[in-house]
């Protein structure tokens, strides 16, 4: 077997989350940094380990409705993962349930005035993944997003999202395919320093935009995967969905 840190894929890795735990409350990083991720139920919603028919288990965010009490969220009090000018990575294994609000995947921000967030919504039947940057220190700008279309509810797929340093069209990919992205006109611009910590499964404010649905491994890098290795990994874990 190759170790975690051989894995040419897991080079600069910041966050992983592969869920294994099975039980309890936290949710365990395996990424060399080990972020404290801690698994919060506010009030109406749940988490529910699921085992897929391969064996793997994945987590169910069980959400009952769009109000303040709704659903469920993981967090991370740690403050990096603050991708400003830097390139960075990020990606999960979605298969989430369409609602008449917004859902976020992950995000380390506070909306209008600083940091990143990544969200899915139904937008008309496109089903988009949206990426927007906040930038409260650029005048009359204070967001800029771009997103791709076509990730259908009810399916497993993979996400990939790749932003080199400086670059104001980064890419996402579905199952290790480049997709046609739209962009603002401004493109994306570097977001603020944000001081939040990582919430996964809801905004910022940690009582909407309820994630709704099954999720793996969500996961984080300091850098610009490629093609080829956002290929690889697909290819990698594509067996355990059934894809």
């Amino acid at each position: 077997m190759i170790s975690y840190d051989k894995i040419p894929e897991n080079e600069d890795i910041l966050l992983d989350l592969p869920f294994r735990e099975g039980t309890g409350t936290v949710t365990m990083d395996v990424a060399k940094p080990h972020h404290p991720v801690t698994m919060h139920d506010p009030g109406g919603g749940s988490f529910v380990w699921t085992s897929l028919p391969s064996g793997l288990m994945v987590m169910d965010f069980v959400t009952v409705g769009g109000g303040n009490l709704d659903g469920v969220y993981m967090d991370s009090p740690d403050t990096d993962l603050n991708f400003i000018a830097g390139a960075y990575s990020l990606s999960a294994w979605i298969n989430w349930t369409s609602n008449v609000w917004s859902t976020m995947i992950m995000c380390r921000n506070i909306t209008l005035i600083s940091g990143w967030e990544v969200y899915l919504n139904v937008s008309g039947g496109r089903n988009t993944v949206s990426q927007r940057n906040s930038h409260s220190s650029i005048v009359g700008n204070t967001d800029s997003n771009c997103f791709s279309i076509g990730w259908t509810p009810g399916i497993w797929a993979f996400l990939g999202i790749s932003r080199e340093a400086g670059d104001l069209y980064p890419l996402h990919y579905r199952n290790g395919v480049p997709l046609t992205m739209s962009y603002e006109a401004s493109g994306m611009l570097d977001s603020d320093t944000c001081a939040s910590g990582l919430v996964v499964g809801a905004r910022y404010t940690k009582d909407a935009n309820w994630y709704k649905g099954l999720m793996w491994r969500p996961r984080a890098w300091n850098r610009a995967l490629t093609e080829t290795e956002w290929m690889n990994i697909f290819k990698s874990e594509r067996d355990w969905f059934g894809v």
